[in-house]
């Protein structure tokens, strides 16, 4: 179903005189290869910010952190996703509620989001699955209605348009407060080895993050 290799060889020029630039200024980390694709994709998405990381692991764990929630707190998330949707809930102390999906799609059932929420619950992952946006008008009409944040794991969804109930239409990952995805090689939009991204059109939300990812940091 991937073929890496087919897709190498389509590019391989490209990629090549790229690789060599790379190389030749030695600018491995956040150089301006990085910096201009985070820009590409900000202006694909139509989002203010597009905060590169080293995976989607990392992307949905300090999307998280970025959050605020304390221990104890619970989010609610998809039964049916790789398991680290469910492992940086777990890995901050937070309490993973899983619900089932919507046979039909295979993405989060929001009747079951509704049914499992309590007072202690702060946020819902919806997953966006094989290319398939989640039922986002209802989560979103959720979130408000009980006051919850909504981090989209975007990772096999990018590059989706959702279209709202009035007709309007947006790109998965731009929906909720906060977005992750990965380029795991295999996803929709993949790499040559790990790297991830953050999402977000909220400016403090971005401000915090960034200085997660860098240790604190905002100039070296």
């Amino acid at each position: 179903m991937v073929d890496l290799k087919g897709q190498y060889d389509f590019i391989r020029d490209e990629v090549s005189d790229n690789m060599a630039q790379i190389l030749d200024n030695s600018t491995f980390i956040n150089g301006p290869m990085v910096k201009a694709f985070q820009k590409d994709m900000e202006s694909y998405l139509n989002i203010k910010h597009v905060i590169p990381c080293a995976n989607g692991t990392d992307a949905l764990q300090i999307a998280l952190m970025g959050l605020k929630l304390v221990p104890g707190d619970e989010v609610i998330t998809s039964d049916f996703t790789f398991a680290a949707s469910v492992e940086v809930i777990s890995l901050l102390k937070l309490k993973p509620v899983l619900v089932d999906v919507d046979l039909k799609t295979f993405n989060i059932d929001p009747i079951a989001i509704e049914k499992a929420i309590t007072p202690k619950t702060k946020a819902i992952i919806p997953v966006h699955l094989f290319g398939q946006c989640a039922d986002m008008d209802s989560i979103l009409g959720i979130a408000k209605k009980y006051n919850l944040f909504v981090l989209e794991d975007n990772a096999q969804g990018i590059g989706a348009t959702h279209t709202f109930a009035d007709g309007t239409e947006a790109k998965t990952g731009t929906l909720g407060h906060v977005a992750a995805t990965s380029f795991f090689p295999s996803k929709n939009l993949g790499a040559y080895g790990d790297g991830g991204a953050i999402l977000t059109n909220d400016d403090k939300l971005a401000y915090f993050i960034r200085a997660i990812i860098n240790h604190g940091m905002y100039k070296r």
